[in-house]
């Protein structure tokens, strides 16, 4: 009904009526879409682990806090996945009994224990018990790689009211490696589940999806009648 042979009608009024460069425009305008798309689509910011809600910054916490000391450090793990990130920012439900600018600082893995500094955030206002952001900017995180967070001294840290620990969000495949407290330059296993939220962005695009058949048929439609006025106007 649509068809003559085995060429839709619509292709082949289009090849009459555009003449031989019909095929190459045709590709351009496809090309140029294509590349929009991927263009749109290649930075993806998003959570990639939290146990305070899947924005990263609901306050999912009970009274039970750890004050965090010159000399008794807390610390909370995790590994990256399988894509190098962009560290955007780590969330917190923390106090602080001093009000004032605290940082929260990102540590090397050194056989299961935090190793050594290797990024700050920026400063936060902290005062009393809330939500708190700690923003980065130029920090990567390289691929299948265990960090560790600290925040700075003075801090309270606070665990989750039910001590869940943090889970991977958006498929991000992090995974979360516990929690440690160091006494006298020694860490050791603790017990609890601390607040935790991560943000990264990511710099390669999701894996492609199926194009739906109706916004295919809509393109290709559009390319059409744009060239045709196009060709119409000269």
């Amino acid at each position: 009904m649509y068809e003559i042979g085995d060429v839709p009608r619509f292709i082949v009024f289009v090849r009459i009526f555009l003449g031989k460069g019909f095929q190459v425009k045709l590709f351009r305008i496809f090309a140029i879409a294509a590349l929009a798309m991927v263009s749109s689509s290649s930075v993806q910011a998003a959570v990639v682990l939290s146990n305070m809600g899947p924005n990263g910054v609901t306050d999912t916490s009970e009274n039970t806090n750890t004050n965090i000391m010159d000399d008794s450090l807390l610390a909370v793990g995790f590994k990256t996945g399988s894509v190098a990130q962009q560290l955007d920012w780590v969330s917190l439900v923390a106090k602080n009994e001093n009000p004032g600018t605290k940082f929260v600082q990102i540590f090397s893995n050194n056989a299961g224990n935090p190793g050594s500094s290797i990024h700050s955030s920026t400063g936060t206002a902290v005062g009393g018990k809330n939500v708190y952001q700690f923003n980065f900017s130029g920090v990567t995180l390289a691929a299948n790689t265990t960090y560790w967070v600290l925040p700075q001294s003075g801090l309270d840290w606070y665990v989750h009211a039910v001590n869940a620990a943090p889970t991977a969000q958006n498929g991000s495949g992090f995974t979360y490696q516990g929690s440690r407290y160091a006494e006298e330059g020694d860490w050791f296993a603790s017990g609890f589940n601390y607040t935790l939220g991560v943000s990264t962005t990511s710099d390669e695009p999701p894996p492609p999806g199926p194009v739906p058949e109706p916004a295919l048929t809509s393109l290709l439609c559009l390319s059409g009648i744009a060239l045709i006025r196009r060709r119409m106007k000269k």
